[in-house]
């Protein structure tokens, strides 16, 4: 991939790949712990973000990072921040189930240029960067050719804690779930986005999405076609609280219109 990121695009790539070999050889072998209920870690999620921030930091010194696991933050006015998630889908692969991915997103005076979701179970890795595509192992990808909910599979994400939003939560489910080809929970946010960039999925959604978890699917989504907002249709905030809303662009409006009808109204 040429462009202008090219060079930190494939800088995260090796990076991913790291901090996949890290995780791939833990995978079935470590125990979890909860950091808040029904919130894991593992070990291997504090190994494989010390063997990616070890290259970023190598590679560029004077960039800040923020990253989920050991509160790592540093310099915000640094002109570029790396976005990292060492392993998103932790429940999933605290539980044996092969479902999970390393995602690391690059942003630049507050835009988001460049990210990468890698799969260490399957080798694959999801890339893009600003202006030139999104590629699966260097070939370009491109979202759906769906225009309708109709013909479209979705994909959510809920909050941990379902209780108390339970009837929003089962609203909008349920709206999606309808007259569409139904809703997958998967367990990991960033997979989400990779598969509406890969136009395997066509519309994904979470009321709650951590910076972490969004930040290199957004470039993805973005730079094969599609459409990322919050999940009422305004101008998506990654550090906001405004939910996210992807999709193939095609069924973006009426997903917003969906949405809206199951928070109003339940299922």
């Amino acid at each position: 991939m040429s462009g202008q990121y090219a060079e930190m695009l494939a800088l995260a790539r090796r990076a991913a790949e790291a901090g996949g070999r890290v995780l791939a050889g833990a995978f079935g072998k470590v125990r979890a712990r909860e950091k808040a209920p029904g919130d894991l870690v593992t070990d291997a999620d504090l190994a494989g973000q010390r063997a990616i921030l070890s290259m970023i930091r190598s590679a560029y010194p004077g960039h800040t990072v923020l990253a989920e696991e050991e509160g790592v933050e540093a310099d915000p006015s640094a002109e570029y921040r790396w976005i990292v998630d060492p392993l998103d889908g932790t429940v999933n692969f605290a539980h044996g189930l092969p479902l999970w991915c390393v995602s690391i997103g690059l942003e630049r005076r507050g835009e988001l240029v460049a990210g990468v979701v890698y799969e260490p179970l399957t080798g694959r890795a999801h890339a893009a960067a600003v202006g030139s595509g999104a590629t699966i192992d260097d070939v370009p990808t491109h979202v759906s050719n769906s225009s309708s909910l109709r013909t479209s599979l979705i994909a959510c994400g809920m909050p941990v804690a379902f209780a108390d939003d339970a009837e929003r939560q089962l609203g909008m489910m349920g709206r999606m779930s309808t007259g569409t080809h139904s809703v997958r929970r998967t367990g990991s946010s960033a997979w989400n986005l990779a598969m509406v960039a890969a136009g395997a999925i066509d519309v994904c959604y979470a009321t709650g999405i951590l910076p972490w978890d969004a930040a290199a699917g957004v470039v993805l989504v973005r730079e094969a076609g599609g459409i990322v907002t919050s999940i009422d249709g305004s101008t998506y905030d990654l550090y906001g609280k405004g939910g996210m809303l992807a999709s193939n662009g095609r069924v973006h409006a009426e997903a917003v219109d969906r949405l809206a009808a199951g928070r109003a109204g339940g299922a």
